[in-house]
């Protein structure tokens, strides 16, 4: 089953876009996480012990997510557009839950969003592996989502088993 992934920028004036509706990729590293936590394996990350994936990352870079990414190249991290802690919304006995994120941004030009990633970890401290951090699912935004100052983007992510 695909997952869906609904995005919206609403402008500073408070008109905003139709939801978009795309699909996300469940990348190597996130399908592997899937199989530990569910199955209890610890070969994926060798210890049992990798995050729950919370965390939204965006970008301007406007490659097509592959199976292989690790991360999100260029991830946008000021002027607002920082890795947020989604808020996750799950309806008893259903087979899907949502992570749903916003940012505003503060920046002075316009920024072209063009990609996101479900992130583990919120920072990553400096002089850690790669491995600290690891990406469950990413997605290309269609279309992309334009920001001028103090516009919002609006990601929510379903997630379904």
């Amino acid at each position: 089953m695909k997952n869906p992934v609904f995005h919206r920028v609403i402008k500073s004036d408070g008109r905003y876009s139709d939801w978009n509706e795309g699909t996300n990729l469940r990348v190597n590293e996130g399908i592997n996480w899937q199989a530990e936590l569910m199955g209890g394996d610890t070969g994926f990350d060798g210890t049992g012990t990798a995050s729950r994936p919370k965390q939204i990352a965006v970008t301007e870079n406007t490659d097509a997510p592959a199976a292989s990414d690790t991360s999100i190249d260029a991830e946008l991290a000021a002027d607002g557009m920082s890795r947020k802690t989604a808020t996750y919304s799950h309806t008893a006995d259903q087979s899907s839950y949502t992570q749903t994120a916003s940012w505003q941004y503060t920046g002075g030009s316009v920024i072209t969003v063009a990609k996101a990633g479900m992130m583990s970890s919120l920072t990553i401290p400096p002089g850690a592996a790669a491995s600290f951090d690891t990406m469950f699912v990413s997605t290309a935004l269609s279309p992309v989502a334009v920001l001028d100052s103090n516009d919002t983007l609006e990601i929510q992510w379903g997630i379904f088993y």
